[in-house]
C-alpha cells in the first residue's frame, strides 16, 4: 500500500554530484548522460545508497560491467528505470503469452521513432552542442538511445533470450549528430522467433505488436489497441477481449477487437506499476529492484551486436 512520505524527507538540488553521497541521503536517482552514468552509479552504490539508474545502462560494454559488478556486491536495492513498464498494457501483454492467448510467439515488432535528432542537429550546427550528438557520450545514436525499451520488454514478453542480432544503420538527415538517426535490427530468439526493431530520430510513429500461431497484439501510437486471438477471452487490467471466431484462410481465426488505451503520466504515483514507485517499494520492503542492472547490461550487448553486425562490409548489393 503506498502512504505520503513523511513530512521530514525532501528533495536536494546541487550542482556538485558528491552532494548526492552525502549521509542524509538514502537514495540516488541517476538520469544524465550515459557517458557518466559509470562514474556517478558507482559512486553511489560504493557511497551505501540505493541507485535507480536511467536506461541505458551506460554508453559502453566496459562501463555497464562495471556498474552491474558494483550493483553485484551492493546489499543495497540497484536498478534500472525502463518506462515502459509504467504501463499495465505492457503486463497485460506478457500475461496473455504466458496464458498462451497469442499460441506460440512467432514475430515481435516494434517501431519507436520521433524527430527530436534533427531538432538536436540543427542546434549542433548552430553552436548549441547536446550530448546526444556524441557518439562517446550516448554509445551511439537512435538505436541505443530507443531500441533498448524494446529489446527488454520482448525478452521480458516472451522468456526467450536474443541469440542472433543484424540489421543496418544511417544518419540520413542529423548532419549535426556523430550516431544514426536511423537504424533496423532483425533479432533472432533462442526460441526461433524473431524480432524487426525499427528506430529513428528522423520521422515520427511508435508501434507493437507480437503475431503467435493462435493471435496477435498491434499497438499504435500509444493509443489504439487491436487484438485478435482464437484460443479465447481475455480480461486484464486494461484488456477486455471478449474473444470469438471468423473464418480465414488455414482455419478460423480469432475475431479482431480495436479499443483506446492510453498509458498513465509519468508522475502518476497513484498507478501501482509506475516504476519509482514500485522500485522505492523495494526499497522499503528489502527486495530486488524490479529491473536489474545485470538485465539492462544484457539488453547494452545486444545494442554493441547490432551495431558490429552494421559496421560489416559484406553486404550483397543488388
Amino acid at each position: 500500500m503506498w502512504t505520503p512520505a513523511p513530512p521530514h524527507c525532501h528533495s536536494l538540488a546541487a550542482t556538485d554530484f558528491s552532494a548526492a553521497l552525502a549521509p542524509e541521503v538514502d537514495a540516488v536517482v541517476i538520469s544524465t548522460p550515459n557517458s557518466q552514468h559509470r562514474s556517478q552509479a558507482v559512486a553511489a552504490i560504493d557511497a551505501g545508497k540505493h541507485v535507480l539508474l536511467q536506461k541505458p545502462v551506460a554508453a559502453n560494454l566496459a562501463d555497464a560491467e562495471a556498474i552491474a559488478a558494483a550493483a553485484q556486491r551492493s546489499s543495497r536495492t540497484v536498478g534500472l528505470y525502463m518506462s515502459y513498464f509504467d504501463q499495465p498494457l505492457i503486463h497485460d501483454l506478457r500475461d496473455m503469452v504466458a496464458r498462451g492467448r497469442l499460441g506460440d510467439v512467432v514475430h515481435c515488432y516494434a517501431r519507436l521513432m520521433h524527430t527530436g535528432g534533427m531538432m538536436w542537429s540543427r542546434e549542433a550546427l548552430q553552436g548549441l552542442r547536446t550530448w546526444r550528438g556524441s557518439l562517446q557520450e550516448t554509445g551511439g545514436g537512435c538505436f541505443i538511445q530507443l531500441a533498448v525499451h524494446y529489446i527488454h520488454i520482448f525478452q521480458w514478453i516472451t522468456g526467450a533470450r536474443v541469440v542472433k542480432a543484424t540489421g543496418f544503420t544511417r544518419n540520413l538527415h542529423c548532419p549535426g549528430l556523430e550516431g544514426e538517426d536511423l537504424a533496423v535490427a532483425v533479432l533472432q530468439l533462442d526460441s526461433g522467433a524473431m524480432i524487426t526493431l525499427d528506430t529513428a530520430w528522423c520521422a515520427n510513429g511508435e508501434e507493437l505488436s507480437v503475431h503467435g500461431t493462435l493471435g496477435r497484439f498491434n499497438y499504435r501510437d500509444n493509443r489504439w489497441l487491436s487484438v485478435a486471438s482464437s484460443a479465447g477471452a481475455f480480461h486484464g487490467r486494461v484488456v477486455e477481449y471478449s474473444g470469438g471466431l471468423m473464418p480465414a484462410f488455414g482455419g478460423p481465426q480469432g475475431e479482431e477487437q480495436q479499443m483506446e488505451i492510453s498509458p498513465p503520466g509519468f508522475g502518476d504515483i497513484t498507478n501501482p506499476l509506475n516504476q519509482h514507485r514500485v522500485f522505492l517499494e523495494a526499497v522499503r520492503e528489502g527486495r530486488p529492484a524490479p529491473v536489474s542492472i545485470q538485465s539492462g547490461m544484457e539488453d547494452m550487448r545486444i545494442v554493441f551486436a547490432l551495431y558490429e553486425a552494421a559496421s560489416r562490409t559484406d553486404d550483397r548489393f543488388i
